[in-house]
Protein backbone atom coordinates (compact mmCIF):
# COMPACT_ATOMS: atom_id res chain seq x y z
CA UNK A 1 0.00 0.00 0.00
CA UNK A 2 3.10 2.14 0.38
CA UNK A 3 4.24 1.32 -2.88
CA UNK A 4 5.41 4.69 -4.53
CA UNK A 5 3.62 6.22 -7.72
CA UNK A 6 5.64 6.33 -11.23
CA UNK A 7 6.53 9.47 -11.98
CA UNK A 8 4.58 9.32 -15.72
CA UNK A 9 1.15 8.16 -13.02
CA UNK A 10 1.83 11.62 -11.50
CA UNK A 11 2.56 13.89 -14.58
CA UNK A 12 -0.54 12.45 -16.46
CA UNK A 13 -2.50 12.77 -13.24
CA UNK A 14 -1.40 16.26 -13.07
CA UNK A 15 -1.13 17.60 -16.33
CA UNK A 16 -4.90 18.24 -17.46
CA UNK A 17 -4.93 20.60 -14.12
CA UNK A 18 -3.18 23.09 -16.61
CA UNK A 19 -6.93 23.84 -17.46
CA UNK A 20 -8.53 24.41 -14.06
CA UNK A 21 -5.19 26.26 -13.22
CA UNK A 22 -6.11 28.82 -16.69
CA UNK A 23 -9.44 28.83 -15.73
CA UNK A 24 -8.94 29.69 -11.99
CA UNK A 25 -5.89 31.61 -12.55
CA UNK A 26 -8.54 33.72 -15.50
CA UNK A 27 -11.82 34.23 -13.01
CA UNK A 28 -9.37 34.86 -10.13
CA UNK A 29 -6.83 38.02 -11.16
CA UNK A 30 -8.37 38.76 -14.63
CA UNK A 31 -12.22 38.13 -15.36
CA UNK A 32 -13.36 41.88 -12.63
CA UNK A 33 -10.71 43.32 -13.64
CA UNK A 34 -11.50 43.28 -17.27
CA UNK A 35 -15.09 43.30 -17.43
CA UNK A 36 -14.60 46.07 -15.24
CA UNK A 37 -11.87 48.27 -17.18
CA UNK A 38 -12.11 46.70 -20.41
CA UNK A 39 -15.25 46.02 -20.61
CA UNK A 40 -16.63 48.76 -18.74
CA UNK A 41 -18.83 47.06 -16.58
CA UNK A 42 -19.71 48.40 -12.90
CA UNK A 43 -17.77 46.86 -10.29
CA UNK A 44 -20.91 45.67 -8.88
CA UNK A 45 -22.35 44.33 -11.26
CA UNK A 46 -19.53 42.44 -11.95
CA UNK A 47 -19.09 41.21 -8.89
CA UNK A 48 -22.58 39.97 -8.58
CA UNK A 49 -22.74 38.12 -11.61
CA UNK A 50 -19.59 36.31 -10.59
CA UNK A 51 -21.38 35.65 -7.21
CA UNK A 52 -24.29 34.62 -8.70
CA UNK A 53 -22.72 31.77 -10.39
CA UNK A 54 -21.81 29.99 -6.97
CA UNK A 55 -25.33 29.49 -6.36
CA UNK A 56 -25.45 27.07 -9.34
CA UNK A 57 -22.17 25.61 -8.55
CA UNK A 58 -23.44 24.66 -4.91
CA UNK A 59 -25.87 22.81 -6.49
CA UNK A 60 -24.18 21.43 -9.82
CA UNK A 61 -20.44 20.36 -8.17
CA UNK A 62 -22.16 17.85 -5.48
CA UNK A 63 -24.50 16.42 -8.17
CA UNK A 64 -21.58 15.71 -10.69
CA UNK A 65 -19.64 14.14 -8.00
CA UNK A 66 -22.33 11.92 -7.02
CA UNK A 67 -22.99 10.99 -10.38
CA UNK A 68 -19.15 9.95 -11.20
CA UNK A 69 -19.07 7.74 -8.08
CA UNK A 70 -21.90 5.86 -9.15
CA UNK A 71 -21.15 5.80 -13.10
CA UNK A 72 -19.92 2.30 -14.22
CA UNK A 73 -19.33 1.66 -18.13
CA UNK A 74 -16.75 0.32 -20.10
CA UNK A 75 -14.82 3.68 -19.40
CA UNK A 76 -15.05 3.20 -15.84
CA UNK A 77 -16.45 6.18 -13.70
CA UNK A 78 -14.99 8.97 -14.56
CA UNK A 79 -13.48 9.19 -17.82
CA UNK A 80 -16.94 9.95 -19.73
CA UNK A 81 -17.21 13.31 -17.89
CA UNK A 82 -13.73 13.90 -18.37
CA UNK A 83 -13.82 13.58 -22.18
CA UNK A 84 -17.27 14.99 -22.58
CA UNK A 85 -15.81 18.33 -20.95
CA UNK A 86 -12.83 19.31 -23.58
CA UNK A 87 -14.87 21.49 -26.45
CA UNK A 88 -17.39 22.48 -24.83
CA UNK A 89 -14.80 24.52 -21.84
CA UNK A 90 -12.86 25.07 -25.09
CA UNK A 91 -15.32 27.27 -26.73
CA UNK A 92 -17.23 28.77 -24.34
CA UNK A 93 -14.14 30.09 -22.74
CA UNK A 94 -12.93 31.54 -25.94
CA UNK A 95 -16.60 33.35 -26.14
CA UNK A 96 -16.37 34.74 -22.27
CA UNK A 97 -13.45 36.65 -23.34
CA UNK A 98 -14.79 38.31 -27.28
CA UNK A 99 -18.34 39.95 -25.90
CA UNK A 100 -20.16 41.86 -28.73
CA UNK A 101 -19.20 45.31 -28.64
CA UNK A 102 -21.78 47.91 -27.63
CA UNK A 103 -24.06 46.37 -25.42
CA UNK A 104 -25.67 47.85 -22.17
CA UNK A 105 -25.13 47.17 -18.61
CA UNK A 106 -27.91 45.04 -17.94
CA UNK A 107 -26.77 42.51 -21.46
CA UNK A 108 -23.08 42.69 -20.60
CA UNK A 109 -24.21 41.59 -16.86
CA UNK A 110 -26.21 38.84 -18.63
CA UNK A 111 -23.29 38.14 -21.10
CA UNK A 112 -20.94 37.93 -18.15
CA UNK A 113 -23.19 35.62 -15.89
CA UNK A 114 -24.40 32.88 -18.56
CA UNK A 115 -21.26 32.38 -20.20
CA UNK A 116 -20.03 32.26 -16.50
CA UNK A 117 -22.13 29.62 -15.55
CA UNK A 118 -21.63 27.34 -18.54
CA UNK A 119 -17.97 27.30 -18.12
CA UNK A 120 -17.66 26.91 -14.70
CA UNK A 121 -20.52 23.81 -15.09
CA UNK A 122 -18.61 22.24 -17.59
CA UNK A 123 -15.09 22.53 -16.18
CA UNK A 124 -16.78 20.77 -13.29
CA UNK A 125 -16.99 17.49 -15.03
CA UNK A 126 -13.31 17.69 -15.87
CA UNK A 127 -12.14 18.79 -12.80
CA UNK A 128 -14.07 16.93 -10.27
CA UNK A 129 -14.06 13.37 -11.89
CA UNK A 130 -10.61 13.66 -12.87
CA UNK A 131 -9.45 15.13 -9.25
CA UNK A 132 -11.30 12.35 -7.81
CA UNK A 133 -8.92 9.69 -9.55
CA UNK A 134 -6.28 10.43 -6.63
CA UNK A 135 -7.53 8.88 -4.18
CA UNK A 136 -7.49 5.67 -5.93
CA UNK A 137 -4.44 6.07 -7.81
CA UNK A 138 -2.86 5.81 -3.74
CA UNK A 139 -4.05 5.58 -0.72
CA UNK A 140 -1.15 6.07 1.26
CA UNK A 141 -0.98 9.48 3.81
CA UNK A 142 2.93 10.98 2.44
CA UNK A 143 2.13 9.89 -0.95
CA UNK A 144 -1.46 11.73 -2.05
CA UNK A 145 0.45 14.84 -0.75
CA UNK A 146 2.83 14.09 -3.28
CA UNK A 147 -0.22 13.31 -5.99
CA UNK A 148 -1.62 16.69 -4.43
CA UNK A 149 1.21 18.47 -5.15
CA UNK A 150 2.00 17.35 -9.06
CA UNK A 151 -1.73 18.62 -9.66
CA UNK A 152 -1.36 21.96 -7.76
CA UNK A 153 2.25 22.43 -9.44
CA UNK A 154 0.98 21.71 -12.94
CA UNK A 155 -2.47 24.03 -12.38
CA UNK A 156 0.13 26.83 -11.22
CA UNK A 157 2.45 26.55 -13.80
CA UNK A 158 -0.40 26.02 -16.59
CA UNK A 159 -2.06 29.66 -14.97
CA UNK A 160 1.16 31.26 -14.94
CA UNK A 161 2.73 30.07 -18.59
CA UNK A 162 -0.67 31.64 -19.56
CA UNK A 163 -0.72 34.77 -17.32
CA UNK A 164 3.53 35.58 -18.23
CA UNK A 165 2.46 35.06 -22.10
CA UNK A 166 -0.32 37.57 -22.19
CA UNK A 167 2.70 40.05 -20.19
CA UNK A 168 5.09 39.65 -22.67
CA UNK A 169 2.39 40.02 -25.32
CA UNK A 170 1.03 43.52 -23.45
CA UNK A 171 4.65 44.87 -23.06
CA UNK A 172 5.79 44.02 -26.91
CA UNK A 173 2.43 45.66 -28.12
CA UNK A 174 2.53 48.90 -25.02
CA UNK A 175 6.00 49.48 -26.74
CA UNK A 176 5.34 49.60 -30.56
CA UNK A 177 1.66 50.99 -30.12
CA UNK A 178 0.38 54.26 -28.63
CA UNK A 179 -1.96 52.91 -25.50
CA UNK A 180 -1.13 50.17 -22.66
CA UNK A 181 -2.28 46.58 -24.17
CA UNK A 182 -4.07 45.48 -21.03
CA UNK A 183 -6.65 47.79 -21.66
CA UNK A 184 -7.53 46.99 -25.42
CA UNK A 185 -10.34 44.39 -25.89
CA UNK A 186 -8.50 42.70 -28.68
CA UNK A 187 -5.67 41.75 -26.49
CA UNK A 188 -8.12 39.43 -24.45
CA UNK A 189 -9.71 37.91 -27.31
CA UNK A 190 -6.15 36.79 -28.64
CA UNK A 191 -5.73 35.59 -24.41
CA UNK A 192 -9.53 33.69 -24.75
CA UNK A 193 -8.30 31.64 -28.10
CA UNK A 194 -4.84 30.47 -26.84
CA UNK A 195 -6.51 29.93 -23.34
CA UNK A 196 -9.18 27.97 -24.82
CA UNK A 197 -6.88 25.54 -27.22
CA UNK A 198 -4.16 25.22 -24.30
CA UNK A 199 -7.29 23.79 -22.41
CA UNK A 200 -8.57 21.16 -25.07
CA UNK A 201 -5.42 19.46 -25.28
CA UNK A 202 -4.10 19.27 -21.22
CA UNK A 203 -7.85 17.42 -20.68
CA UNK A 204 -7.90 15.38 -23.42
CA UNK A 205 -3.57 14.57 -22.27
CA UNK A 206 -5.12 13.38 -18.77
CA UNK A 207 -8.04 11.63 -20.13
CA UNK A 208 -6.21 9.50 -22.60
CA UNK A 209 -3.22 9.63 -20.31
CA UNK A 210 -5.05 7.95 -17.65
CA UNK A 211 -7.36 5.81 -19.71
CA UNK A 212 -4.92 2.50 -18.88
CA UNK A 213 -5.85 3.09 -15.10
CA UNK A 214 -9.55 1.87 -15.48
CA UNK A 215 -9.51 -1.29 -15.50
CA UNK A 216 -7.83 -1.16 -11.39
CA UNK A 217 -10.18 1.80 -10.56
CA UNK A 218 -12.94 0.82 -8.60
CA UNK A 219 -16.72 0.00 -9.81
CA UNK A 220 -19.91 0.66 -8.45
CA UNK A 221 -22.78 -2.00 -8.66
CA UNK A 222 -25.43 -0.70 -10.46
CA UNK A 223 -28.27 0.76 -8.38
CA UNK A 224 -31.78 2.19 -9.02
CA UNK A 225 -32.39 5.42 -6.32
CA UNK A 226 -35.38 7.79 -6.39
CA UNK A 227 -34.20 11.39 -6.61
CA UNK A 228 -34.72 11.48 -2.69
CA UNK A 229 -32.84 8.51 -2.49
CA UNK A 230 -30.34 10.32 -4.18
CA UNK A 231 -30.04 13.39 -2.40
CA UNK A 232 -30.44 11.59 1.26
CA UNK A 233 -27.30 9.92 0.27
CA UNK A 234 -25.69 12.89 -0.91
CA UNK A 235 -26.43 15.22 2.25
CA UNK A 236 -25.35 11.72 4.47
CA UNK A 237 -21.85 11.54 1.80
CA UNK A 238 -21.35 15.31 3.02
CA UNK A 239 -21.98 15.41 6.55
CA UNK A 240 -20.95 11.90 8.11
CA UNK A 241 -17.21 13.18 9.03
CA UNK A 242 -16.74 15.31 11.25
CA UNK A 243 -13.13 16.25 9.75
CA UNK A 244 -14.85 16.48 5.84
CA UNK A 245 -17.14 19.34 7.43
CA UNK A 246 -14.75 21.02 9.08
CA UNK A 247 -12.70 21.07 5.90
CA UNK A 248 -15.68 21.91 3.17
CA UNK A 249 -15.46 24.89 5.97
CA UNK A 250 -12.37 25.81 5.98
CA UNK A 251 -11.89 25.40 2.48
CA UNK A 252 -14.81 28.31 1.89
CA UNK A 253 -13.09 30.58 3.84
CA UNK A 254 -10.09 30.44 2.84
CA UNK A 255 -11.03 30.41 -0.86
CA UNK A 256 -12.98 33.93 -0.12
CA UNK A 257 -10.08 35.32 1.46
CA UNK A 258 -7.74 33.80 -1.25
CA UNK A 259 -10.21 35.46 -3.78
CA UNK A 260 -10.58 38.86 -2.75
CA UNK A 261 -6.35 39.23 -2.53
CA UNK A 262 -6.70 37.77 -6.44
CA UNK A 263 -9.24 39.91 -8.03
CA UNK A 264 -7.36 42.67 -6.53
CA UNK A 265 -3.84 41.59 -7.89
CA UNK A 266 -4.21 43.89 -10.94
CA UNK A 267 -6.03 46.65 -9.37
CA UNK A 268 -3.06 46.83 -6.76
CA UNK A 269 -0.16 46.50 -9.61
CA UNK A 270 -2.00 48.88 -12.06
CA UNK A 271 -3.41 51.74 -9.51
CA UNK A 272 -2.10 51.29 -5.84
CA UNK A 273 1.62 50.46 -7.25
CA UNK A 274 1.71 51.97 -10.09
CA UNK A 275 3.53 48.89 -12.09
CA UNK A 276 4.09 48.51 -15.69
CA UNK A 277 3.47 45.76 -17.73
CA UNK A 278 7.35 45.17 -17.52
CA UNK A 279 7.11 44.62 -13.47
CA UNK A 280 3.93 42.94 -13.97
CA UNK A 281 5.71 40.47 -15.90
CA UNK A 282 8.80 40.62 -13.57
CA UNK A 283 6.54 39.43 -11.08
CA UNK A 284 5.05 36.42 -13.04
CA UNK A 285 8.18 35.18 -13.82
CA UNK A 286 9.32 34.90 -10.63
CA UNK A 287 6.17 33.20 -9.35
CA UNK A 288 7.10 30.25 -11.37
CA UNK A 289 9.94 28.66 -9.00
CA UNK A 290 6.81 28.84 -5.88
CA UNK A 291 5.24 25.41 -6.73
CA UNK A 292 8.23 23.78 -7.37
CA UNK A 293 8.43 24.43 -3.26
CA UNK A 294 5.36 22.48 -3.25
CA UNK A 295 6.29 19.08 -4.84
CA UNK A 296 9.18 19.05 -2.13
CA UNK A 297 7.85 20.78 0.94
CA UNK A 298 3.83 19.15 0.71
CA UNK A 299 5.02 15.83 1.42
CA UNK A 300 7.96 16.60 4.12
CA UNK A 301 5.54 18.76 6.57
CA UNK A 302 3.03 16.03 5.96
CA UNK A 303 5.43 13.40 7.40
CA UNK A 304 7.19 15.72 9.59
CA UNK A 305 4.78 17.30 11.50
CA UNK A 306 1.29 16.68 10.00
CA UNK A 307 -1.19 17.86 7.50
CA UNK A 308 -3.15 19.74 10.40
CA UNK A 309 0.00 21.56 11.54
CA UNK A 310 1.47 22.18 8.15
CA UNK A 311 -1.54 23.97 6.96
CA UNK A 312 -1.94 26.04 9.84
CA UNK A 313 1.79 27.14 10.21
CA UNK A 314 2.00 27.68 6.81
CA UNK A 315 -1.13 30.17 5.96
CA UNK A 316 0.21 31.78 9.24
CA UNK A 317 3.08 32.77 7.02
CA UNK A 318 1.33 33.77 3.72
CA UNK A 319 -0.91 35.97 6.01
CA UNK A 320 1.99 37.80 7.00
CA UNK A 321 3.92 38.53 3.73
CA UNK A 322 0.59 39.29 1.84
CA UNK A 323 -0.46 42.27 4.58
CA UNK A 324 2.82 43.27 5.32
CA UNK A 325 3.67 44.89 2.27
CA UNK A 326 0.44 46.67 1.87
CA UNK A 327 0.31 47.68 5.97
CA UNK A 328 3.99 49.47 4.83
CA UNK A 329 2.78 50.98 1.92
CA UNK A 330 -0.07 52.63 3.96
CA UNK A 331 2.15 53.64 6.70
CA UNK A 332 4.64 55.08 3.69
CA UNK A 333 7.70 53.22 5.34
CA UNK A 334 8.47 52.06 2.25
CA UNK A 335 9.60 54.67 -0.93
CA UNK A 336 7.10 56.35 -3.53
CA UNK A 337 5.92 54.74 -6.24
CA UNK A 338 8.76 54.32 -9.04
CA UNK A 339 11.21 53.07 -7.00
CA UNK A 340 12.78 50.26 -7.74
CA UNK A 341 13.31 48.75 -4.53
CA UNK A 342 9.07 48.72 -4.16
CA UNK A 343 8.99 46.29 -6.91
CA UNK A 344 11.65 44.24 -5.22
CA UNK A 345 9.92 44.64 -1.90
CA UNK A 346 6.51 43.55 -3.60
CA UNK A 347 8.12 40.73 -5.43
CA UNK A 348 9.79 39.08 -2.03
CA UNK A 349 6.60 39.91 0.20
CA UNK A 350 4.46 38.61 -3.09
CA UNK A 351 6.61 35.10 -3.67
CA UNK A 352 6.48 34.28 0.11
CA UNK A 353 3.01 34.50 0.54
CA UNK A 354 2.08 32.29 -2.64
CA UNK A 355 5.12 29.95 -2.39
CA UNK A 356 3.27 29.28 0.99
CA UNK A 357 -0.67 29.19 0.46
CA UNK A 358 0.44 26.84 -2.51
CA UNK A 359 2.10 24.18 -0.19
CA UNK A 360 -0.90 25.05 2.60
CA UNK A 361 -3.68 24.51 -0.09
CA UNK A 362 -1.72 21.39 -1.27
CA UNK A 363 -1.87 20.02 1.83
CA UNK A 364 -5.21 20.78 2.94
CA UNK A 365 -6.42 19.38 -1.08
CA UNK A 366 -4.74 15.94 0.64
CA UNK A 367 -6.53 16.15 3.74
CA UNK A 368 -10.20 15.57 1.71
CA UNK A 369 -8.32 12.90 0.14
CA UNK A 370 -7.96 11.11 3.45
CA UNK A 371 -11.65 11.53 4.30
CA UNK A 372 -12.94 9.41 1.45
CA UNK A 373 -11.76 6.28 3.93
CA UNK A 374 -13.65 7.79 6.86
CA UNK A 375 -16.87 8.10 4.81
CA UNK A 376 -16.26 4.80 3.52
CA UNK A 377 -16.11 2.94 6.53
CA UNK A 378 -19.33 4.81 7.85
CA UNK A 379 -21.20 4.68 4.91
CA UNK A 380 -19.72 1.48 2.56
CA UNK A 381 -19.81 3.79 0.05
CA UNK A 382 -16.59 5.26 -1.98
CA UNK A 383 -17.36 8.46 -2.86
CA UNK A 384 -14.19 10.56 -4.05
CA UNK A 385 -16.15 12.71 -6.81
CA UNK A 386 -18.80 14.21 -4.49
CA UNK A 387 -16.59 14.43 -1.39
CA UNK A 388 -14.07 16.56 -3.88
CA UNK A 389 -17.01 18.78 -4.74
CA UNK A 390 -15.10 20.44 -1.57
CA UNK A 391 -12.08 21.04 -3.13
CA UNK A 392 -14.20 22.62 -6.51
CA UNK A 393 -16.88 24.98 -4.87
CA UNK A 394 -13.93 26.26 -2.55
CA UNK A 395 -12.00 26.91 -5.63
CA UNK A 396 -14.97 28.34 -7.16
CA UNK A 397 -15.44 31.10 -3.60
CA UNK A 398 -12.20 32.14 -4.84
CA UNK A 399 -13.45 33.83 -8.09
CA UNK A 400 -16.97 34.25 -6.75
CA UNK A 401 -17.16 35.52 -3.57
CA UNK A 402 -13.64 37.16 -3.56
CA UNK A 403 -15.34 38.76 -6.81
CA UNK A 404 -18.05 39.81 -5.20
CA UNK A 405 -16.51 41.53 -1.90
CA UNK A 406 -13.61 42.84 -4.13
CA UNK A 407 -16.70 44.27 -6.37
CA UNK A 408 -18.13 46.09 -2.97
CA UNK A 409 -14.65 47.38 -2.26
CA UNK A 410 -14.29 49.28 -4.76
CA UNK A 411 -17.69 50.80 -5.04
CA UNK A 412 -17.26 52.30 -1.56
CA UNK A 413 -13.83 53.42 -2.21
CA UNK A 414 -15.70 55.04 -4.76
CA UNK A 415 -13.68 53.86 -8.08
CA UNK A 416 -13.71 55.65 -11.16
CA UNK A 417 -14.40 54.42 -14.39
CA UNK A 418 -11.78 54.44 -16.52
CA UNK A 419 -9.16 54.92 -14.08
CA UNK A 420 -5.54 55.83 -14.94
CA UNK A 421 -2.69 55.14 -13.15
CA UNK A 422 -1.34 57.76 -10.78
CA UNK A 423 -4.69 59.69 -11.39
CA UNK A 424 -7.03 57.80 -8.86
CA UNK A 425 -7.18 59.31 -5.62
CA UNK A 426 -5.11 58.77 -2.53
CA UNK A 427 -7.89 58.56 -0.35
CA UNK A 428 -9.56 55.67 -2.93
CA UNK A 429 -6.19 53.93 -2.69
CA UNK A 430 -5.91 54.21 1.07
CA UNK A 431 -9.32 52.71 1.74
CA UNK A 432 -8.65 49.94 -0.89
CA UNK A 433 -5.33 48.92 0.64
CA UNK A 434 -6.80 49.19 4.22
CA UNK A 435 -10.17 47.55 3.58
CA UNK A 436 -8.22 44.04 1.88
CA UNK A 437 -5.89 44.15 4.69
CA UNK A 438 -8.80 43.37 7.53
CA UNK A 439 -10.94 41.50 5.30
CA UNK A 440 -7.44 39.03 4.60
CA UNK A 441 -6.11 38.97 8.36
CA UNK A 442 -10.40 38.66 9.75
CA UNK A 443 -10.88 35.74 7.45
CA UNK A 444 -7.46 33.61 7.62
CA UNK A 445 -7.66 33.91 11.44
CA UNK A 446 -10.96 32.39 10.67
CA UNK A 447 -10.05 30.17 8.58
CA UNK A 448 -6.94 29.06 11.28
CA UNK A 449 -9.08 28.49 14.26
CA UNK A 450 -11.80 26.17 12.01
CA UNK A 451 -9.19 24.40 10.87
CA UNK A 452 -7.44 23.38 14.34
CA UNK A 453 -10.75 21.61 15.41
CA UNK A 454 -9.74 18.76 12.55
CA UNK A 455 -8.40 15.89 14.25
CA UNK A 456 -7.34 13.57 11.42
CA UNK A 457 -3.87 12.32 11.65
CA UNK A 458 -1.38 9.90 9.56
CA UNK A 459 -1.96 7.41 12.69
CA UNK A 460 -6.03 7.62 12.03
CA UNK A 461 -5.52 7.44 8.82
CA UNK A 462 -3.82 4.11 8.69
CA UNK A 463 -6.40 2.45 11.15
CA UNK A 464 -9.02 3.35 8.66
CA UNK A 465 -7.24 1.58 5.88
CA UNK A 466 -6.65 -1.49 8.30
CA UNK A 467 -10.71 -1.39 8.99
CA UNK A 468 -11.54 -1.49 5.20
CA UNK A 469 -8.66 -3.95 4.66
CA UNK A 470 -6.82 -2.10 2.10
CA UNK A 471 -3.48 -2.64 4.64
CA UNK A 472 -2.33 -5.46 6.09
CA UNK A 473 -3.26 -5.39 9.98
CA UNK A 474 0.65 -6.61 10.44
CA UNK A 475 1.91 -3.30 9.20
Amino acid sequence: MSEKLSFVTKFYYGFGSMAYGIKDNAFSYFLLFVYVQVFGLAPNLAGLAIFIMLIFDAISDPLIGYFSDRTKSRWGRRHPYMYFSALPVGFSFFLLWDPPSNLSQNELFLYLLLLGIFIRTTITFYEIPSAALGPELSKDYVERSSLMSFRYWFGWWGGLAVWNSLWIFVVYASWTGSQDARYVPETWAIYGLACSVIMVISIMTTSIGTHKEIPRLYMPEPRNLSFKQVFAELYETMTISRDYVILFVAMIVTGIAGGIATNFSLFLYSFFWEFSPLNILTIGLTLFLAPLVGLKMSPLLAEKIGKRESVIYLSIGSILAENTIIILRLTNIIPDNGDPLVLMFVLIFHWVAVAFAIVAGTTLASMVFDTVEEVEKATGRRMEGTLFAARSFAAKCMSGSGAFFAGLILTYANWPKNAVAGQVASETLFTIGFCFVIASISLWTLAIIILSKVRMSKDSHKDNLKTLKYLDTSE
